[in-house]
């Protein structure tokens, strides 16, 4: 699973992401209540969502950007990109591209999982359900699209104040920050586009899961070939055997993906400050310690809702473990019966896996990375490692 956190973190996604929901529910219900859909309906559907979609977060995130623009107050540290600045600035022509390009990759994605899961026709609660989900996803992509875009040089260096030349307002956006409350905090946008390390992590968890099952199915002796000879069947990939599988794959994913963030946390607490030797550092309380390391970072306010989870990397290992195998244990099977997919032969269960771990792994990164990134965290690593 990728752990790679592709979030912009400089506009709050939340506001985007529920406005669109509400609106594509409401389609849903007004046009395919309570019958359901067939395939060409959800082919339909998923054009008119992503119409919406684009339409909705571009005109968000263009209107928001352009106030940033006007008070100099776009963020730093922009990954600059070629690709993103042959595209229009233009929002109407920008949306445009959006719509054909998203809507090839919605239309082409569900139309692939439907076929491939023999869906010919869904009732309306798992269309709702499957809707939510991949509505979902494509808001949060449309909105890094739209921001990537607009934090380019060519876009942001156009409307810097005082900006004397294009020489001078690229220099003028490239070195931005955001303005909050009064004060100019940093804030880094990252790259959305997809990285090769991104397909390397997806190949693993298909890989990863063919072999835990084939193992688990050979020592329960549940490997068998369906009638007729056409698929594998492990029974653990049946409604019956998908807790099983749950609670595998939720120990193994929350080890893996817990040791690999913890692991990259650590390493940038640590590279944040200089090197001292172990033992010197001031003395005092956690909060003296923060105000008087003038090497540590500047560190956050403590949120309540993840400073509660452990700081030592076992015991916060094995919380994370024990929380992804219960929802998998649970989710898993609900999911399959949810979808009327009741066995999965060999290639289906892969498949359906990786789609799994895929929409799992975002949020499960994203809490272990707020666990870290808390100030009594931050201040426990640089204590263990004597750098305060």
């Amino acid at each position: 699973m990728s752990t790679q956190k592709l979030r912009l973190p400089y506009v709050d996604n939340a506001q985007p992401i529920l406005i669109t929901l509400v609106i594509n529910i409401a389609v849903t219900f007004i046009y395919f209540w309570p019958e359901g859909v067939v395939f060409f309906d959800v082919i339909q559907d998923t054009v008119i969502c992503v119409v919406i979609t684009v339409v909705i977060n571009l005109l968000m995130v263009y209107l928001r950007m352009k106030k940033l623009r006007a008070k100099g107050a776009l963020p730093s540290q922009v990954p600059e990109s070629k690709l993103m600045q042959r595209l229009p600035q233009n929002p109407v022509a920008l949306g445009f591209l959006y719509t054909i390009f998203f809507g090839l990759v919605a239309v082409g994605l569900n139309a692939l999982i439907l076929w491939f899961f023999g869906m010919d026709t869904m009732a309306f609660i798992p269309w709702m359900t499957y809707k939510l989900i991949y509505v979902t996803v494509l808001t949060i992509k449309v909105v890094e699209y739209c921001i990537f875009r607009y934090v380019q040089p060519d876009w942001a260096g156009a409307g810097s104040a005082g900006a004397a030349g294009a020489d001078t307002a690229s220099a003028d956006a490239a070195s931005a920050n955001t303005a909050t409350d009064g004060k100019i905090v940093s804030k880094p946008v990252k790259d959305p586009l997809p990285k090769i390390s991104v397909f390397q992590a997806m190949f693993g968890s298909v890989t990863s899961t063919i072999a835990m099952n084939i193992i688990i199915g050979t020592f329960a002796g549940g490997v068998f070939i369906a009638e007729g000879g056409a698929d594998v069947i492990i029974a653990h990939s049946t409604v019956e055997g998908l807790p099983i599988t749950g609670f595998v794959f939720g120990f193994l994913t929350g080890l893996l993906t817990t040791n690999a963030i913890v692991k990259a946390v650590n390493s940038g607490i640590l590279a944040s400050v200089s090197e001292r030797p172990e033992g010197t550092g001031p003395a005092g309380s956690e909060e003296e310690l923060a105000e008087s390391a003038p090497a540590a970072p500047a560190l956050p306010a403590p949120d309540k809702r993840f400073s509660w989870m452990p700081k030592a990397r076992i015991p916060f290992t094995i919380l994370i473990c024990v929380a992804v195998m219960a929802f998998s244990m649970v989710m898993l099977p609900f999911i399959a019966s949810l979808f009327g997919l009741s066995v999965l032969n060999f290639y289906q269960f892969s498949i359906f896996m990786v789609i799994y771990s895929s929409l799992l792994g975002k949020p499960l990164s994203y809490v272990i990375t707020q666990r870290c990134s808390q100030s009594d965290y931050i201040l426990y690593v640089l204590k263990k490692h004597g750098r305060i």
